[in-house]
């Protein structure tokens, strides 16, 4: 049957040439023979054809197009594909020993494939890993260098912005040295226990001052609203806020709802609030209860 096609697929052509050439010499049932009527009825012809072969295709022939085409993605390193296609031939066709061979190839090669990539996968995973530690290191290193060689704070100084930059740079030094604490590597750990101590020292000192800073910039915004505000206590543990608008519990109140993160994060002890400075009595909230040593962090 596939003999007989191609040779009518062979004399479709030739007519095709011949009635492009004289359409009447092939469209001899038409008074109007003409060149595109010619090329409208080969290509239903060819159609036609191509249907009638798709149809009686014998079960081997299709056989052989799967086998060949498993071959093809089997050398595209395609082995998947080949694998689904190589399934789908039963146990009753005639080329199954052949294509449950091929079947087998494709299957183990797909075997060192999947293996080869998730070897690679771990390797890379290794490798990032080696990179992050190396990393690591050289960071520690160069933080324990800086603290050593002594920290210029001076430029953070002048706004509250600037206090609260040397605030973000305690919290990422809290950052590294919880990484390097929870590494699994044991040089890590000790560049961590070796950079955190001296952090904590530098948080002892520089805390008081930033508090006195803060309440002297504060008390400068504060004094064309009639509040006086000042530091006290050992370390500068508390902020105290002067002015008649604290006469009133609500306006203490709401002020202390404003102001509260903010305190928090230069670790005021307590805010107090007195309607006069003179005032014996005040009223106060605690805010901060832990060590200026602790490690920032600003999720507390």
């Amino acid at each position: 049957m596939t003999a007989i096609l191609g040779l009518l697929s062979f004399a479709l052509f030739i007519a095709l040439i011949v009635g492009l050439v004289k359409p009447q010499l092939v469209l001899r049932w038409t008074d109007t023979p003409t060149r595109l009527k010619v090329f409208g009825y080969w290509i239903l012809v060819t159609v036609l054809v191509w249907i009638i072969g798709v149809a009686t295709k014998s079960d081997e022939d299709k056989t052989k197009s799967i086998i060949e085409a498993a071959k093809n993605f089997i050398e595209q390193e395609n082995y998947s594909s080949a694998i689904s296609r190589l399934e789908d031939i039963d146990k009753e066709n005639p080329l199954y020993s052949e294509a449950q061979i091929l079947l087998q190839q494709a299957d183990s090669l797909n075997k060192v494939t999947e293996e080869e990539k998730k070897l690679a996968e771990e390797m890379e995973i290794k490798k990032a890993a080696e990179e992050e530690k190396i990393k690591q290191k050289e960071q520690l290193e160069r933080e324990i260098k800086s603290v050593n060689d002594g920290v210029d704070f001076s430029t953070y100084r002048g706004t509250v912005d600037a206090l609260q930059m040397e605030l973000v740079l305690f919290g990422i030094w809290a950052n590294i040295i919880t990484e390097g604490e929870n590494s699994d590597d044991p040089e890590i750990q000790m560049m961590a226990k070796q950079l955190k101590p001296k952090v904590a020292n530098l948080q002892v000192k520089e805390f008081p001052k930033l508090r006195k800073e803060y309440a002297n910039i504060v008390a400068k915004k504060m004094w064309e609203n009639d509040i006086e505000v000042t530091a006290s206590g050992t370390n500068n543990k508390y902020i105290n806020f002067s002015g008649g608008i604290f006469a009133a519990n609500k306006n203490k109140q709401d002020f202390q709802n404003e102001v509260y993160e903010v305190l928090k994060m230069f670790r005021f002890n307590q805010s107090r609030y007195r309607w006069y400075k003179g005032a014996d009595e005040y009223t106060y909230w605690t805010i901060y209860e832990g060590k200026d040593s602790d490690l920032v962090t600003f999720d507390k």
